[in-house]
């Protein structure tokens, strides 16, 4: 038996999940018998996470239950606090809030009691996300700000880019674009440093919905279809769907906005295909605001009021109050 194998395999499997590339990465592992994989709890915490990617939950939370099992088995504490983000993510992913944020700061505190600054960044980083949905920046901010220290601290590009990225959403959502298109270029730049070529498409969406609000729709548009050719190539079709909701926006915003009524109804579609009631919800925000300005009052109504609903589900304040105030200033007596 040659021992070499599996060792290179999981060197082989670490540069497919650290560069993004979860399609290779889920191909890679294929071959290996399902004992082989559930006996590695890293193997089968990166399967987990790339079938989460990948918009596969189940699968996604299948492995990544199978990889907190085999850490604690083997006592690995630094396994056991990324599987217990990662099941957190997963259940955020699939609109279980309250549930997420459970996890988080499960995770969170096992990783600060064994100093796991990676996994501190992971898990602040999220909760932030979690802060954000509820339209509480403040507290976003400030989870976002502890993340990115961890993951300096940490020498973690990748975390750095992520914690930058959220904290331009932050900003972004507070109106605060000046800064916002600060995170955001920092975002792109680190994220090129660190490799992860689906980190660097999502990045570059992200600074393209920042000019976007700032009136450059001409510029986002061409950043956002960037980042949309790069996922395409990468086989992540979660992040597709994100990036065209974003050259949505775009388009909204150009002489010929009804070009982009199409996109919306195509990100709905997938983002209930995978499970994605967030996207789904941001979508037909999207597009009751492109009805209105089209003209279209009584289905912006019907759209906005199906948005609130998941939204509200999913404990997503802030937005819930945009929606209100698009239904009533707007939409209340047409």
């Amino acid at each position: 038996m040659d021992y070499r194998q599996p060792l290179t395999q999981l060197r082989q499997a670490l540069y497919y999940s650290d560069t993004g590339q979860h399609a290779a990465l889920l191909t890679l592992l294929s071959g290996s018998a399902q004992e082989q994989l559930e006996s590695s709890p890293t193997l089968a915490l990166l399967c987990g996470i790339a079938h989460a990617r990948l918009g596969r939950h189940a699968d996604g939370a299948r492995w990544v239950e199978a990889a907190l099992r085999k850490a604690r088995e083997r006592g690995d504490r630094a396994v056991e606090a990324r599987a217990l983000n990662v099941r957190g993510a997963i259940a955020l992913e699939s609109g279980k809030t309250a549930e997420a944020a459970e996890h988080f700061m499960t995770a969170l505190t096992e990783a600060r009691q064994d100093s796991d600054h990676t996994t501190v960044g992971r898990a602040s980083n999220n909760l932030g996300i979690v802060a954000n949905l509820r339209g509480d920046y403040g507290r976003a901010v400030g989870y976002f700000t502890m993340a990115l220290a961890a993951f300096e601290q940490a020498g973690i590009p990748r975390g750095i880019a992520e914690a930058r990225h959220n904290l331009a959403r932050s900003y972004r959502e507070q109106g605060d674009l000046s800064r916002a298109l600060e995170a955001a270029h920092d975002a792109v730049r680190e994220a090129d440093a660190s490799g992860d070529l689906a980190l660097a498409a999502q990045t570059r969406a992200g600074r393209a919905e920042v000019r976007i609000q700032a009136g450059e729709a001409a510029v986002g548009l061409r950043e956002a279809s960037q980042a949309l050719g790069k996922h395409r190539e990468l086989g992540d079709v979660v992040g597709e769907a994100e990036d065209l909701r974003v050259v949505a926006l775009a388009l909204a915003r150009t002489p010929e906005p009804q070009a982009a009524e199409p996109l919306l109804h195509t990100v709905i579609d997938r983002a209930e295909q995978h499970g994605r009631p967030l996207l789904g919800a941001e979508a037909r925000r999207d597009l009751a605001q492109l009805m209105n300005a089209l003209g279209r009052p009584r289905e912006a109504r019907e759209t906005a009021l199906a948005a609130r609903a998941v939204l509200s589900r999913l404990g997503a304040t802030g937005e819930v109050r945009k929606l209100d105030d698009l239904v009533n200033e707007h939409l209340s007596t047409r």
